[in-house]
């Protein structure tokens, strides 16, 4: 499901050059396109997650891949900006929905030391998805046109909305309340097996003292007050405005910037994504064993490795060298993903997991939301992506500062704000 989503979202911005001359926009106005998915993503980040807390995360999943799907097959019929920007927010309104689904799910089957690696193994599409997905797109761009491209990956979606009735468990409530139950035993007999050993968890606590666990509703309240929770969401402010520039604008950046041809580009801006799968799947397994006890840190080291790729690329004479400087920046910002969100899941209230991570990711989209337009309007201001992809670095090396601020907080012993 999450390969779908990433294949819907990449192939926008290999179309990019096509739809602008087609639609007669600028990279401003293309911007404000780009920029209308994550506002509609944004938007329906804690809503979806509170219905995935209250209808169950296989029901929304479900929901949500059609909801998409059929807005991924409406975006071949625009023929106006207006239209184009109101088929992309809605577009962003159904992949939001999944979203704290996703995490909710992962909370149900897997206990807190394999979250990391789980959080890895199934985000992994965000780097295959773009691989796969960014020469699919250009291959039926050129021989049938962006319109008809955009109606294939859309058929593609329904086919595994229809897997996904026939293949998602119906039990994730009752597990959810099993690991609930043995992971909070163990971390209260086991208080160095994880990085939050000394942070104060008032909702753990109330579980362990009731194992029927219904919390009450404030627990979502009080998590939203700890310092902890607004610097994991400030981080992920930073690192999304860097991600959703360097998912979005690579394509263009390659053939504008760097001259190359979309007939000859695909396999080169595939290759940035290869890394980041890589990088996904490495720095998950490690917050997963030997970095348990330091994921923030592990975020914050692929943050600042993200900002050095960058800079190589953007100053690399030969395009192998840029190439190269991108593969680094992927490899890192997908690095992120694992142990960053095993952070999230691990901060968050078991019976509001789905509110939580969505309040948190909405707060990501905002930095993707205000970096679509901010990048726009740099590129096509300056006429290059310099001035860009250095808003980007910056970024990358403000959410470095947020992430090692954050493990100083979870390692030591904080008074509960409630």
């Amino acid at each position: 499901m999450m390969l779908v989503a990433y294949f819907d979202r990449i192939n926008l911005p290999v179309a990019a050059t096509a739809m602008m001359a087609s639609l007669h926009l600028n990279k401003a106005q293309w911007g404000l396109v780009l920029a209308a998915f994550t506002l509609g993503y944004a938007i329906m980040q804690a809503p979806g997650g509170h219905f995935a807390d209250r209808l169950g995360s296989r029901r929304l999943l479900i929901a949500a891949i059609f909801v998409w799907s059929v807005f991924t097959g409406l975006t071949g019929t625009a023929i106006t900006l207006t239209m184009l920007i109101a088929i992309r927010l809605s577009f962003g309104f159904g992949e939001g929905l999944e979203n704290g689904a996703q995490f909710k799910l992962v909370g149900e089957y897997f206990e807190p030391k394999e979250r990391a690696f789980a959080n890895s193994i199934f985000l992994s599409a965000l780097a295959l998805g773009p691989m796969i997905g960014s020469p699919a797109a250009t291959w039926l761009v050129l021989h049938f046109g962006w319109q008809r491209m955009f109606y294939s990956f859309a058929v593609v979606g329904v086919v595994v909305g229809l897997l996904l009735i026939a293949l998602l468990p119906r039990d994730g409530k009752q597990r959810e309340r099993e690991l609930d139950r043995n992971s909070a035993a163990d971390l209260m007999t086991n208080p160095g097996a994880s990085e939050f050993s000394q942070y104060p968890r008032p909702h753990l606590n109330a579980r362990l003292a009731n194992v029927t666990v219904h919390e009450p509703s404030p627990s979502f309240r009080i998590a939203l007050r700890q310092p902890t929770s607004w610097l994991c969401a400030g981080g992920y402010f930073m690192f999304n405005v860097a991600f959703w520039g360097f998912l979005s604008w690579v394509p263009t950046y390659l053939k504008e910037d760097r001259h190359i041809p979309l007939a000859q580009s695909w396999l080169i801006a595939a290759l940035p994504y290869f890394a980041g799968f890589i990088g996904m799947v490495l720095t998950g397994w490690m917050g997963s064993s030997l970095f348990a006890q330091a994921r923030s840190r592990v975020v914050a080291v692929c943050l600042f490795g993200a900002a050095v790729g960058l800079v190589f690329a953007l100053t690399a004479q030969e395009i192998g060298m840029c190439v190269s400087g991108l593969c680094v920046a992927g490899f890192f910002l997908y690095g992120v993903f694992g142990p960053f969100w095993a952070i999230a899941i691990d901060l968050a209230p078991t019976n509001a997991r789905g509110v939580f991570t969505g309040t948190v990711n909405c707060c990501g989209q905002i930095g993707a939301f205000s970096s679509q337009i901010i990048i726009g309007l740099l590129a096509n201001s300056m006429k290059s992506f310099t001035g860009a992809i250095l808003f980007m670095v910056g970024a990358l090396c403000v959410g470095t500062c947020i992430m090692f601020a954050l493990h100083q907080m979870l390692v030591r012993p904080q008074r509960v704000i409630g």
